[in-house]
């Protein structure tokens, strides 16, 4: 008698449940963490095991029968399956979508997690190909092929065929006369080998600061150490020190970076420091590249792995040290459905793994500086510039009353030329991308605006784009309220901004950086190559540029308009400017020659930028720490948000106000709001949002947990979306 098996199984479904479904035990083992087909409706779906028991509460005639087991063994380890549910409980996210993000997209669909070959076998039988052979004397390519295959039980592979020079038509030829087929087999991949020369030795040697740093990491081989280092400190060569010692103990590394440009940097460095084999992760890769990757770090193959955010669910055969590089990043937060943090996602990892985690900034978010000076992580710091290369100095510019060219002012072209003229190069920074932020009608004031958006277009060479919602509109010829042909570009962006520094360096090489410039694939590489080369050249560019890179002859760093980030209603803009200052000033003076940051500010006087620039950011940090603790705000309270959308104003209002209205009351918990956000309308749809705060981390998830239970037994009307930000790094 065939007994049944009952499977509890994550699908990828808005459905905040698992699900059960029956299977004959014959079918199985069913270990946790394999795929399986299952029905779902009138839908077939993938999804994963996450239980399986021999009893079961549900009416067993009800539940339907697995389809298909798509794997023998787990593709998901013990400890990410952990991850997943933890993180589907604090995020208060679906769990079967969880695991979606977490997998690949060909395993998603049903690709093996097997890297598979294609391979050329024989189709006859052993005498039937030795008279081929010989028969075939008058086809030399096709008989010297046929018995190379003929020689390999395992068949020959499309590479060494394009090795061997062996032409299509060859191959076509004997298909044809069905002596050789097409097979595929699974590709075994071993874990990476931690004997011989792992390393290459340091280009120098470690300054006390760092081998202090190397040595924290290493003492603390089951904590989180916060490397606290000045841009230019050398943070990278801490992290490659202590990836050393654990590839030769046959461990692997994982290194999260925020930006998809900083990969190659990275993924180069590795590569030209250590003899293992290194892979990378981001959404720059084709579908077929990632899942090769994924199968590279799972089998133990990969010794590093280097990723943007999504890479902390990589599954790694024998880890060895989490590394988050530029750890304040928001990039390491998902903005959109789920919305986890992947730094915070690193240390519990790391704690479960029990492995080091390292998270790397000159300018640490609030909360992690607030983690290390409450013991809670260690804290390592690098206070001096690595070599010769000395702290770049300030020069600020008051602009105010004074004559500006498209936001330069002639102080500021002035310093430029000299640096210019002394063979050096000069970035500068604008965060805005396009021509200009505005087109406006000089006759009657008329400003284009995006119709899906509460935004201006952005003017681009031949185009008006919205930045948030991605619509695109003609220039019109003329003004569409007074018929007016007097349309003014206000403001610059880094296309105007590079016309206008062609203009005045006409002999400068100018090159622009921003989302538009480095969309091929390669893009970003060739740029860092152009400017590492060296030469006088003007980089112009949004913050790509501020995240990490290493220009050596850039001696002068130039930031137009810094004021905005002072007067933001967002509570962490301050911190977001002071961070991005410094991480765009890091880039000047990285080697021997001497660095300068020229500042241009309506406010020279401003106590926020003064105590940043001549205290430094741990006094900026303790400031804003204070201030947060004073106002109730994180680190020292806990925030989620709630949001809402709907194609009618009123009924995302609505339906926030009514669920603020039947929450229960918990202890040092408010709900603040709803207030409509203050981008009210984004891509056609009208937007509120609902701050529940607390002082209690635990009372804030029991109240979100009452908040869904309230949804799920009064649901909204279809037109009114919701999600829930835990931790949100947005809140405007």
């Amino acid at each position: 008698m065939t007994e049944t098996v009952y499977l509890e199984v994550a699908l990828p479904t808005p459905v905040r449940q698992t699900f059960t479904y029956s299977a004959a035990s014959e079918l199985g083992p069913f270990p946790v963490g394999i795929r399986v087909l299952v029905p779902f409706g009138r839908r077939t779906m993938i999804g994963i095991v996450l239980n399986t028991a021999s009893e079961t509460t549900y009416p067993a005639e009800k539940l339907k029968s697995i389809g298909n087991k798509l794997d023998s063994t787990p593709i998901i380890s013990p400890i990410l399956i952990r991850l997943c549910l933890w993180a589907s409980d604090y995020y208060h996210h679906p769990i079967g979508e969880v695991f979606s993000t977490a997998l690949p997209t060909l395993l998603r669909t049903g690709k093996s997690a097997s890297q598979q070959l294609r391979v050329l076998k024989l189709t006859a039988g052993t005498t039937t190909v030795e008279t081929a052979i010989a028969a075939l004397t008058r086809a030399p390519r096709q008989r010297s092929l046929l018995q190379l295959i003929a020689e390999r039980d395992d068949g020959v592979t499309a590479t060494e065929l394009s090795e061997l020079e062996y032409k299509r038509s060859v191959v076509d030829a004997l298909i044809a006369r069905e002596l050789v087929s097409w097979h595929t087999r699974d590709l075994t991949l071993s874990p990476f080998s931690s004997t011989g020369r792992i390393s290459k030795p340091a280009p120098f040697s470690l300054s006390d600061e760092q081998r202090a740093a190397t040595i924290c990491v290493e003492q603390n081989a089951t904590r989180t150490t916060l490397l606290y280092g000045v841009t230019g400190s050398g943070k990278t060569e801490v992290y490659l020190q202590s990836i050393s010692r654990l590839l030769h103990e046959g461990r692997q590394a994982l290194v999260l970076v925020p930006e998809i440009g900083l990969t190659p940097q990275t993924i180069n460095r590795f590569k030209t420091r250590f003899n293992v084999p290194v892979v990378s992760l981001h959404s720059g890769m084709t579908d077929l590249e990632r899942l090769n990757a994924y199968r590279a770090a799972a089998t133990g193959h990969a010794g590093i792995v280097i990723g943007t955010r999504s890479a902390i669910f990589t599954p790694l055969l024998n880890p060895g040290i989490i590394i988050v590089d530029e750890e304040h990043d928001a990039s390491f937060k998902q903005q959109t459905g789920f919305k986890y943090s992947a730094r915070d996602l690193a240390v519990l990892r790391g704690q479960w793994e029990r492995i080091p985690t390292v998270l790397g900034s000159a300018t640490p978010s609030l909360e992690s500086y607030h983690n290390a000076q409450t013991k809670k992580y260690a804290l390592a710091e690098l206070t001096e510039r690595a070599g010769e290369a000395r702290p770049a100095s300030f020069d600020i510019l008051n602009i105010r009353k004074a004559d500006l060219k498209e936001g330069l002012s002639s102080a500021l072209v002035n310093t430029m030329r000299t640096h210019l003229s002394a063979g050096n190069q000069v970035l500068v920074f604008i965060n805005r991308r396009g021509y200009s932020p505005v087109l406006l009608c000089h006759e009657c004031g008329w400003i284009a605006q995006c119709t899906r958006c509460d935004a201006r277009l952005t003017v681009h060479f031949n185009s008006l784009r919205c930045h948030h919602c991605s619509s695109t509109a003609k220039i019109p010829r003329a003004c569409p309220d007074c018929n007016s042909s007097q349309l003014v570009p206000l403001g610059a962006g880094t296309q105007r901004l590079e016309q206008v520094l062609n203009d005045l360096f006409p002999d400068t090489k100018v090159i622009r950086v921003d989302r538009d410039s480095t969309r091929q694939k390669g893009s970003m590489e060739k740029v860092v190559s152009e400017v590492t080369e060296g030469g006088a050249a003007i980089l112009v560019g949004t913050q790509l540029l501020a995240k990490g890179h290493h220009f050596p002859s850039v001696t002068l760093v130039a930031i137009p308009d810094m004021d905005a980030g002072f007067y933001s209603s967002d509570y962490k803009a301050i911190e977001k400017m002071g961070q991005l200052l410094l991480q765009v000033g890091g880039r000047a003076g990285r080697e021997e020659k001497p660095g300068t940051i020229c500042l241009q500010t309506h406010f020279p006087n401003e106590p926020v930028l003064r105590s940043l620039i001549e205290e430094g950011y741990t006094s900026f940090a303790e400031h804003l720490l204070a201030d947060r603790l004073e106002n109730e705000l994180p680190p020292y309270h806990f925030q989620a948000m709630i949001r809402a959308e709907a194609v009618n104003r009123d009924e995302a209002m609505k339906f926030l106000g009514d669920l603020a209205k039947t929450l229960p009351h918990f202890p040092s918990t408010l709900a603040l709001g709803p207030i409509p956000s203050q981008m009210e309308k984004k891509a056609g749809k009208f937007r509120a949002q609902l701050l529940l705060s607390s002082i209690h981390r635990k009372s804030l998830h029991q109240l979100i947990s009452n908040c869904i239970a309230l949804i799920t037994d009064a649901p909204p009307n279809r037109r009114v979306r919701w999600s829930i930000d835990v931790d949100p790094i947005d809140t405007i």
